[in-house]
């Protein structure tokens, strides 16, 4: 099987409010039929789209491709519907398999249950087609990571081409007490206008940096720098469907893009912090997104923070995540 040159409907997950930012993004990279709703949005694309908004997306979590759906009324029906999907096409028998469950419904009540029932049809599917192999399970980097979703009586049964949440980006190897999520940060760059800023020549200063987030974030954006790049894998790397050569292909041109978005003519960002704990932090995960010849960061007080005066500094966009009692006690 090869979706190379076919349109399939993909689900691309993302924190509620960012829909509509996520919508225009999905249409950026390619993809058609976009259709929005409650914490995600459903596209078409071909394969080579669909690898795209997984390394270029700044705001989605998942991305999901649907094998069918079906009514689930009972445990039976749960375990009769997925053992109903070819599974042959998708994870070997000798294969290993993770399974995320979320929704109840009557008759399943348990997250943890259901999955259980998703994992076992699959397995004994895979063991009847193959004649006695069957793949094992995995919580760590397994071949195929499938998504079963249930709300009310009906499932949705996907392959899951992200495997962990794409908004790990790779980048952050130490953090403060409230970390922001690398793509609500994302979001909130693109809310105050940050790309159309940085292309007109402005600069960025974050004043509460914390572990240098919005930072990041902000030069990833402007110079064109794929989020995903710095990961090590996605889901999609040993399902059965993979095309290595149409990966490789989106991945030279991101690196492509990234090289020469970092030798243009790049804004000042700047972060600062009260605290040299996480202006430590920060320093480290600028490193680790490669981009410590570009973006500063030192320690300030808030009191301090002025309005600057040098020139390159004259335009541009202050940003910040305040910390705040809730999360910080």
């Amino acid at each position: 099987m090869s979706f190379e040159t076919t349109e399939n409907v993909y689900f691309a997950t993302c924190p509620k409010g960012l829909e509509g930012l996520l919508a225009t993004e999905l249409q950026q990279l390619g993809g058609t039929s976009i259709r929005e709703t409650i914490a995600g949005v459903y596209f078409e694309a071909t394969l080579s789209i669909a690898y795209r908004v997984c390394l270029w997306s700044r705001l989605v979590n998942k991305v999901l491709l649907p094998l069918g759906n079906f009514q689930v009324k009972s445990q039976e029906d749960l375990y009769e519907g997925v053992r109903a999907m070819p599974w042959h096409e998708h994870l070997s028998p000798a294969g290993s398999l993770l399974v995320d469950f979320v929704g109840t419904n009557d008759a399943i009540r348990n997250t943890q249950f259901g999955a259980v029932k998703v994992k076992d049809a699959i397995v004994d599917w895979l063991r009847d087609f193959s004649g006695g192999e069957r793949p094992s399970v995995a919580k760590q980097d397994p071949d195929l990571r499938v998504n079963a979703r249930l709300s009310k009586d009906k499932a949705i049964i996907s392959i899951d081409l992200s495997g962990e949440s794409l908004h790990r980006r790779g980048y952050r190897v130490k953090q403060g007490s409230a970390p922001l999520k690398e793509n609500l940060a994302a979001g909130i760059l693109l809310r105050a206008g940050w790309p159309d800023i940085a292309a007109k020549g402005g600069a960025l200063l974050d004043p509460m940096c914390g572990s240098g987030t919005l930072l990041i974030e902000a030069a990833l954006m402007a110079a064109d720098i794929a989020p995903g790049l710095l990961r090590v894998s996605f889901g999609f790397e040993r399902w059965l469907n993979h095309r290595k050569d149409v990966w490789q292909e989106v991945r030279d041109e991101a690196l492509a893009r990234k090289e020469a978005g970092l030798a243009g003519n790049l804004p000042e960002i700047r972060g600062y912090d009260a605290d040299v704990r996480v202006i430590r932090a920060a320093e480290e995960n600028i490193v680790s997104a490669e981009l410590d010849h570009w973006l500063r960061v030192s320690r300030k007080e808030l009191a301090e923070f002025k309005k600057p005066t040098h020139t390159s500094l004259e335009f541009g966009l202050v940003i910040s995540n305040p910390p705040y009692g809730e999360r910080l006690g």
